[in-house]
């Protein structure tokens, strides 16, 4: 039975490692790299997916995902996703980076009548556009807000500084 399940195992694998590479040139580009390792834990497997993606510049993006799924004979597989974003941005002068991550849950109960691959492909996809637009709308955003405000500051001490030097004279 053992051997069985380390075929099937690695069947799926090879069937996750063929389907992710086919999502990461999609969405990240021919340059980003994708692994996903599969392994038995009790009523099920777990897989990682994992993707990587430098740009020329320095920035870094990293996704995680680790999903576990219980088999459930006669009844919707469950699956559990686990999906952490680590993020670097270099900024404009390179000595700067700013890096942050961000980490959801989500589980579902579905049919697995055809396989795994395609509920697995489909909550990752869901999972991670969810982070970018958390990342992109509230983090990125709150932080390009402050650096506004931080720059209308120092320009505003600026103008202070010259107006009491004009007013002393």
């Amino acid at each position: 039975k053992q051997w069985y399940q380390r075929r099937v195992r690695g069947a799926i694998e090879e069937e996750l490692n063929d389907a992710f590479k086919v999502y990461t040139n999609m969405y990240y580009g021919e340059e980003a790299l994708s692994s996903v390792y599969v392994w038995d834990v009790d009523g099920g497997f777990a897989a990682s997916i994992l993707i990587k993606k430098t740009s020329e510049t320095g920035d870094t993006w990293d996704a995680i995902n680790v999903m576990e799924v219980a088999e459930r004979l006669g009844r919707p597989s469950q699956y559990k996703l686990t999906t952490t974003i680590l993020t670097t941005l270099v900024m404009a002068d390179g000595d700067t980076r700013i890096s942050g991550s961000l980490t959801r849950q989500k589980e579902e109960a579905l049919p697995s009548d055809t396989g795994h691959t395609t509920n697995i492909g489909q909550m990752v996809e869901a999972m991670e556009n969810n982070i970018r637009q958390q990342l992109e709308g509230v983090y990125f955003g709150k932080t390009r807000d402050v650096m506004n405000e931080m720059r209308s500051v120092t320009a505003g001490a600026g103008r202070q500084k010259q107006a009491s030097a004009v007013m002393m004279g």
